[in-house]
């Protein structure tokens, strides 16, 4: 029996005021109540592929309730006075994305089983592949800048992972969904990947780190080459 591989992880920038301790804290509160809510551990979810949990309608809205949450947390807490306005998993399906994800859900639901036995192993072999990443960290992870080559290396894979994802769960939706419907579920996984790829790239520019980000993620946002070494040049200057 085969498992989901989790790519579970975030980072901390030096320009928030709290240390990740304080992020860490909120995570940890955010894992009991989930825990307690949906009697799962939580090593077990994963935010994509999106979680068969998120397709029951009572749990989708659970889970953004439980999100704000966090996200509440983030802010108040720790400072982060972002964190409702930056891509993250949940900021996407409960905020950005939300109507979309609810019509989306049908189709999700009904391709899940299929898209978990061809598309999950076989993508997280092939992200895997020509990469040096033994001692791997624990899942849910908070890096700072003094962890950020260990982070870069769970980036590379995370978008090598979400690159052969998107492709591969684009076959099955085609399949089993009709044509506007699949439209729908293509556009919402695409534009996730995208974002979150978009939103990686955005950082690295903005802490002249751009030379450190893996070309996986850089794909993924749809940048072209010349895009790429005039914000290196930019980044620089």
């Amino acid at each position: 029996m085969h498992g989901r591989f989790k790519r579970d992880f975030m980072f901390v920038s030096d320009k928030n005021v709290s240390d990740p301790a304080c992020f860490k804290s909120c995570n940890d509160e955010w894992i009991s109540d989930f825990e307690k809510h949906f009697s799962i551990n939580h090593t077990e979810f994963y935010d994509f592929p999106f979680h068969p949990t998120l397709l029951e309608y009572s749990n989708f809205i659970k889970y953004c309730e439980l999100a704000d949450k966090q996200t509440n947390c983030f802010i108040n807490k720790c400072d982060d006075q972002s964190a409702d306005k930056v891509f993250s998993p949940s900021n996407y399906i409960c905020q950005f994305k939300r109507a979309q994800f609810v019509q989306a859900r049908p189709c999700l639901e009904e391709t899940e089983p299929l898209t978990f036995l061809k598309c999950d192993q076989e993508c997280h072999k092939k992200a895997l592949k020509g990469l040096e990443l033994s001692g791997r960290d624990s899942m849910g992870t908070v890096y700072s800048s003094n962890d950020l080559d260990r982070y870069e290396k769970e980036l590379n894979l995370l978008c090598g992972f979400q690159e052969c994802y998107k492709d591969c769960h684009k076959d099955i939706v085609k399949e089993f969904c009709s044509p506007s419907l699949s439209n729908t579920v293509y556009t919402l996984i695409d534009q996730y990947v995208k974002w979150h790829a978009t939103d990686i790239y955005d950082w690295h520019i903005l802490s002249n780190n751009l030379e450190k980000l893996p070309y996986s993620c850089l794909r993924l946002t749809g940048y072209a080459p010349v895009s790429d070494k005039v914000a290196k040049l930019i980044a620089i200057s």
